[in-house]
C-alpha cells in the first residue's frame, strides 16, 4: 500500500483514459495493469485516488474519486493505460485516450490525524474538519472509517465535542433569523408517548417567542415528533416554508430529514447502525451541531432516565445533561438538560394519532387529558420562556404557560402552525379494530416497560399507519385484580393486530412492583 500510494505521489507520466465494460453499480472503479508505469505491484486494493483530466481553459479539471483494482498484464490495459468501470466512465465525462493523472488519496496529513484518533489522541477542531471532509468525500475505506468511529467512542474529551460540534454544522448551510431569542427542544427520546412538543411549541408561539422546531421520524419507536405532527399537518418543509411559517404562526414543527441533512450522518450511520456503534458524546456533538444549523440560541434537552430508557440512571442523564451544557456554550449556544423519569409511557397513546388525541386533549383542557404529560409540557414550557428577560424565572415561566394553555390561546397557536404548514384534509384516527388486553394477576404496576409496549404498537402498524397502536388504561403505580384491562391495542388490517395481540400475550410490558424488584 504504501509503497503504491508513494509511486502515484511521485508519478509525473500521464495515463491514457479506456472505459472498461464492467457494471460496478454504484462504486467507481478505476483498473490499473499489473505492468502500469505506476509500479503496483504491492498494491492489495483497499484505498482510493482521485482520477483527473487536464485543466480546461478556465483552469477547471474535471475528476472523481475511485477505488482500484489491479488487472493481469495485457489483458485489458497497456502499462500506460487506465480504465474506468462503466459508471465511472460516464461520471467522469472525459473521452477515451483523455491524459488522466492520479492524485494520492487521502492526503498524509489526514491519515496522520485518523491514526492519531485511533491510538487515542485528542484531535482539534482543524484536525477534524480536514478528517471529517475527507471521510464525507470518500476517502477512506470502511474499515478504516470503522477504526475510527470506535476509537471517538472511547476517546472523546469536552473539547473534542464542541470540536465536532461546529465542525459538523460547517457542512451544512445554517439559518438566520432576525430574532434576539431563538429556542429549540431536544429529548434523547426512548420514552413512548410524550409527545410533549406538539404542546410546548404552541404555548411558546402563543407567547411569542420564535421556535423553529425540527424533528425526527420513528427509528424504532412507535411514533417520532415528526409523525404526530404529520396527523394534522405536511412536515416535509424547505427552509422557505419553515420562514414563511415562523413569520406567520411563531413556530413550527417540521422533519429534520431535509432540513438538518447531514452528510457526515449519512455516511457514519450507514456503519455505526448495523455495528450497534453508539455514543453519547457523539450523539451530543450531532445534537448541538443540527441545533446550531436550525439557528437557535437556546436549547431546552430532556434526557429521560429508567432501567429500559436510553440513559439507565438519574446520574448518568445528569452527567450527560452537564455535557451538553458545557458543549453548548463553548459553541454559543445557551443549553439547559434536564433530567426526567423515565420508568414508563408518558400519556395514555402510544402511536401517531392516538398521541395527537392526547395532545389534543391537553390543550383543548379536557377531563381525559393524561396528567403527566400536561404536567412535564408545562414544565419544559416554563423553562423555556423563562430566556425571556421579561419572565426571568422557570416559576413564573410555568405560570405563564399555564395560562396560555388554560386561556385557549396555545390552542389557537397550534391551529396557526398547522394552517401554515399545511393543514391534513382528512385527519387520522385512531385504527377501528382493537383487541383488549387484560391482566393475568393481581397487583400495583411498578413498571411499564417502554420498549415492550412500543414494540407492540409498531406490530400493529406504528407509525407508518397513523391510526395504529396503543391505548394505555393503567399507569405505574396504579392497583389492578386479573382481568382488568390494562390497554387496547388499534390496528387498521386483521393480521397486524392479530400479530400484535400474539407479541403482547408473550409479553404485555407491565411489571408488577414485586417483579420490577427482581429484574434490576
Amino acid at each position: 500500500m504504501e509503497h503504491f500510494l508513494a509511486a502515484i505521489d511521485a508519478a509525473t507520466r500521464r495515463l491514457a483514459l479506456k472505459p472498461v465494460s464492467i457494471d460496478a453499480w454504484r462504486d467507481n472503479i478505476a483498473y490499473l495493469p499489473r505492468d502500469s508505469m505506476l509500479g503496483v505491484e504491492d498494491f492489495d486494493g483497499p484505498g482510493k485516488v482521485d482520477v483527473a483530466g487536464q485543466a480546461d481553459a478556465s483552469g477547471q479539471r474535471r475528476s472523481i474519486r475511485a477505488r482500484v483494482n489491479v488487472v493481469e498484464p495485457g489483458w485489458l490495459l497497456a502499462p500506460d493505460e487506465i480504465g474506468l468501470s462503466r459508471e465511472a466512465f460516464a461520471q467522469l465525462g472525459l473521452p477515451e485516450n483523455s491524459e488522466i493523472t492520479l492524485t494520492r488519496t487521502p492526503p498524509q496529513h489526514s491519515r496522520d490525524a485518523l491514526r492519531a484518533k485511533i491510538q487515542g489522541h485528542e484531535l482539534g477542531a482543524s484536525e477534524y474538519a480536514m478528517l471529517l471532509r475527507d471521510i464525507v468525500e470518500g476517502r477512506y475505506p470502511e474499515g478504516e472509517i470503522s477504526a475510527f468511529l470506535v476509537a471517538a467512542t472511547r476517546s472523546l474529551s469536552d473539547a473534542e465535542v464542541g470540536a465536532l460540534a461546529s465542525v459538523r454544522a460547517s457542512f451544512s448551510t445554517p439559518l438566520r433569523w432576525n430574532e434576539p431569542i431563538v429556542v429549540d427542544k431536544h429529548s434523547m427520546g426512548g420514552i413512548p408517548g410524550s409527545r410533549i412538543t406538539l404542546i410546548v411549541a404552541p404555548i411558546v408561539a402563543a407567547h411569542g417567542l420564535a421556535m423553529p422546531k425540527t424533528s425526527s421520524r420513528a427509528i424504532t419507536s412507535a411514533a417520532g415528533t415528526a409523525d404526530a405532527m404529520e396527523v394534522l399537518a405536511k412536515v416535509d418543509l424547505t427552509v422557505d416554508d419553515v420562514r414563511r411559517t415562523v413569520a406567520e404562526a411563531r413556530a413550527c414543527i417540521a422533519w429534520n430529514g431535509r432540513l438538518n441533512h447531514s452528510a457526515v450522518d449519512d455516511v457514519m450511520n450507514a456503519i455505526t447502525r448495523p455495528l450497534g456503534i453508539d455514543s453519547n458524546r457523539w450523539s451530543v456533538a450531532s445534537i448541538i451541531s443540527k441545533k446550531l444549523t436550525a439557528g437557535s440560541t437556546h436549547v431546552a434537552v430532556d434526557l429521560p432516565y429508567g432501567r429500559r430508557a436510553k440513559l439507565r440512571s438519574q446520574a448518568e442523564a445528569e452527567e450527560l445533561g452537564r455535557l451538553f451544557e458545557t458543549v453548548g456554550s463553548s459553541v454559543g449556544l445557551h443549553v439547559e438538560a434536564v433530567a426526567t423519569c423515565g420508568a414508563g409511557p408518558i400519556g395514555r397513546g402510544i402511536g401517531p394519532a392516538l398521541e395527537v388525541r392526547d395532545v389534543l386533549w391537553v390543550l383543548e383542557g379536557q377531563p381525559e387529558a393524561p396528567a403527566d404529560l400536561r404536567e412535564k409540557a408545562l414544565a419544559f414550557a416554563g423553562r423555556i420562556l423563562s430566556w425571556d428577560p421579561a419572565v426571568a424565572t422557570p416559576e413564573r415561566g410555568r405560570a405563564r404557560a399555564a395560562e396560555l394553555l388554560d386561556s385557549g390561546a396555545a390552542r389557537m397557536a397550534l391551529d396557526a402552525i398547522v394552517a401554515a404548514q399545511g393543514r391534513r384534509e382528512i385527519v387520522p384516527k385512531p385504527a377501528a379494530l382493537t383487541h383488549t388486553v387484560k391482566a393475568l394477576r393481581p397487583g400495583r404496576i411498578g413498571e411499564i416497560d417502554g420498549w415492550c409496549i412500543a414494540g407492540i404498537a409498531r406490530r400493529a402498524g406504528a407509525p407508518f399507519d397513523k391510526g395504529a397502536g396503543i391505548d394505555l388504561l393503567r399507569r405505574v403505580g396504579d392497583d389492578v385484580t386479573a382481568g382488568e384491562a390494562l390497554f387496547i391495542i388499534h390496528a387498521s388490517a386483521g393480521p397486524e393486530l392479530e400479530a400484535a395481540v400474539a407479541m403482547a400475550a408473550q409479553d404485555d410490558g407491565f411489571v408488577l412492583a414485586g417483579e420490577a424488584a427482581l429484574l434490576d
